[in-house]
């Protein structure tokens, strides 16, 4: 155990912390593991919990909280804060946690945040920063508390459908291709009903971000109403094969819209019950809000439909009329996008697009899934190809740690290349992106489409044109290593 991790007198830490990112694989332990060696570096003790993709760890218990000074919520997506009542309480990006563990360490300290209270059963929120979170921030850990949830049945099913069609080659060029045999027909089967519950799943955790546990009803069933693309004018017609048929479902699109209506709808309501007398408490979360949730969402949703499904319609037909030059230049401008803030606002917002693309269940989607994705992976190698050939450009300490990014490159992990690009953001950044960019091109060039939305390596028997993928993505790698270490000036032989 850590310096950072030992307890002090009364079996207490000074501080107590939680971690969490919208994909719980990189962000979640980088800022943990800050916090810790900052806080050893200090001499105060501290208990880090990681809330990443594999569950908590390192929970916190109700001694650890009732002993601290104060608690540290470094997260990019809501966290329940219950267990936190009467605390002081800091919260911000999980980014602070990475860049400014020292600052956050000496606030919880010092008690300096607000006292975080529960009211009626239902968390008031610690602000981020200690002051007001603006409006686009809490829209993005709200969206990205959905997307967390969702990128499971998207992985999980876009794999196994992909594996039916490896598995069915008798069925290649038939129209049961991916369900000829039993084998291949499970495989589609089981990835098909995955990829059934994204949008629910989206939609529902978006609400709960939005409304806590009370919205969550409302928003599954909202999430499914727009992927199904029940309408008003459904109800009116007879239920059969044909006005099955008519449906259009508001994908992606409508399930964000109903996700964030249902979770301002729910807290209308519990606004709206609060002049109740208390005796009611008990029924409101198990009778009212379910059932006025799932009422007013469901009308809300079935009103929008239409709207919604025209939209959804058009983007689906311009995506798959892409070809040539326009392709490969949104190929460029995504995977550029991922290496631009390494796991930031503007990477995510590449990533939920492509996840959207992905959706769809097009070629054209897939193909947009494999640029996010290759741009993602080329930032890590760039800097393990360079701390390799280049050695004279980088500390020791740089080389031993850029070996590392092999594996996060490979992995799909971008922010591997964090803490180089923070030490010297002016040319670690554009060689990137460069290099992103090209392989992004490069991918959609060689048509390469990926049915997972993560994985990188470790899924190239899924992606389509594997061994084209694996050029496109060294080659951008390449790229970037050249004209970083042509930015990056040989060191002295002292400071080598």
């Amino acid at each position: 155990m850590s310096a950072a991790n030992e307890k002090v007198g009364g079996g207490t830490y000074d501080v107590v912390a939680i971690t969490a990112c919208p994909t719980g694989i990189a962000h979640t332990f980088m800022a943990a593991k800050e916090l810790e060696d900052q806080a050893a570096k200090m001499g105060v003790s501290i208990k880090v919990e990681t809330q990443g993709s594999g569950g908590a760890k390192n929970v916190l218990t109700a001694a650890d909280i009732a002993g601290a000074k104060g608690v540290v919520i470094a997260a990019d997506k809501n966290v329940e804060l219950d267990r936190f009542d009467g605390k002081s309480v800091y919260s911000c990006a999980v980014t602070r946690g990475i860049n400014d563990a020292e600052e956050l360490i000496n606030i919880a300290l010092a008690g300096n945040a607000p006292i975080h209270h529960v009211s009626g059963g239902a968390a008031v929120q610690a602000a981020a920063e200690g002051e007001s979170e603006g409006l686009g921030r809490r829209v993005y850990k709200d969206l990205m508390n959905g997307v967390s949830h969702m990128l499971p049945f998207v992985v999980g099913g876009g794999i196994l459908m992909a594996l039916s069609f490896l598995l069915d080659q008798a069925g290649l060029g038939t129209s049961a291709y991916g369900h000829s045999t039993p084998v291949a027909a499970f495989f589609n089967l089981a990835g098909n009903q995955a990829f059934n519950f994204m949008l629910p799943i989206l939609a529902g955790y978006i609400a709960m971000s939005i409304a806590d546990r009370p919205g969550s009803a409302a928003g599954f069933v909202g999430g499914w109403i727009a992927k199904q693309g029940f309408t008003l004018g459904y109800l009116t017609t007879a239920m059969d094969a044909d006005a099955q048929a008519q449906l259009v479902s508001a994908g992606f699109l409508g399930a964000l819209l109903v996700g964030f209506a249902a979770g301002i709808i729910v807290n209308a309501l519990k606004k709206a019950a609060s002049v109740l007398p208390e005796s009611l408490d008990g029924i409101k979360p198990m009778l009212i809000y379910p059932v006025l949730g799932i009422l007013f969402t469901s009308l809300f949703m079935m009103a929008v439909n239409p709207i919604m499904g025209v939209i959804n319609t058009a983007i689906s037909g311009a995506l798959n009329g892409l070809s040539g030059t326009s392709i490969v230049l949104l190929g460029i401008i995504c995977a550029g996008m991922q290496a631009t803030d390494m796991g930031g606002p503007i990477n995510k917002a590449a990533y939920v697009f492509g996840t959207a693309a992905l959706a769809e269940q097009t070629l054209q989607g897939n193909m947009i899934m494999a640029a996010v994705m290759a741009g993602g992976m080329v930032p890590p190698l760039v800097i393990a190809l360079s701390t390799t050939f280049f050695k004279n450009r980088w500390t020791e300490a740089d080389r031993k740690a850029g070996l590392v990014n092999y594996i996060m490159g490979l992995s799909f992990i971008t922010e591997g290349a964090i803490p180089f690009a923070a030490a010297d953001p002016l040319r670690v950044l554009p060689a990137c992106i460069l290099g992103s960019a090209t392989a992004g091109g490069l991918s959609m060039l060689f048509g390469c489409a990926s049915p997972a939305p993560h994985g990188g390596a470790w899924v190239i028997a899924v992606i389509t044109n594997p061994v084209q993928y694996l050029l496109a993505l060294a080659i951008g790698a390449v790229v970037g290593c050249l004209v970083l270490s042509f930015l990056k000036k040989p060191l002295d032989k002292a400071t080598e």
